[in-house]
């Protein structure tokens, strides 16, 4: 079950120059990184990120879904007939598995770690 969104993403061409137009430009401070290509912005009780890498590319903007059991989540979109890019993602402060709806727009389904 789909209970919050848990991050918007950009997909940059140039990750050192939009982390200077949001960061100086617009003021953003970084919440979080994953190496240099995942930057997460706090934005009031959500999460903006930009990147240049994960399967995101530009220009597109994606949605990120949380959900509260992903496997769960994955099996249920998979037995839907929907194919997940890639392999579930695993990261320290959360996993994910990207989709595409049938536009070809990714989706990602999210589970926060606790």
């Amino acid at each position: 079950m789909i209970t919050d969104i848990a991050f918007v993403v950009y997909p940059v061409t140039n990750i050192a120059r939009s982390r200077a137009f949001y960061e100086q430009a617009l003021g953003l401070k970084v919440a979080d990184t994953f190496g240099s290509s995942w930057i997460e912005y706090e934005a009031g009780p959500g999460t903006f990120a930009i990147t240049d890498n994960f399967g995101f590319t530009a220009p597109s903007t994606s949605v990120a879904f949380e959900v509260d059991d992903l496997d769960s989540q994955v099996a249920s979109i998979t037995a839907a007939g929907v194919p997940i890019e890639g392999d579930i993602n695993d990261f320290p402060s959360c996993r994910m598995a990207l989709i595409k709806d049938p536009d070809g727009s990714t989706i990602c389904i999210h589970q926060r770690k606790s």
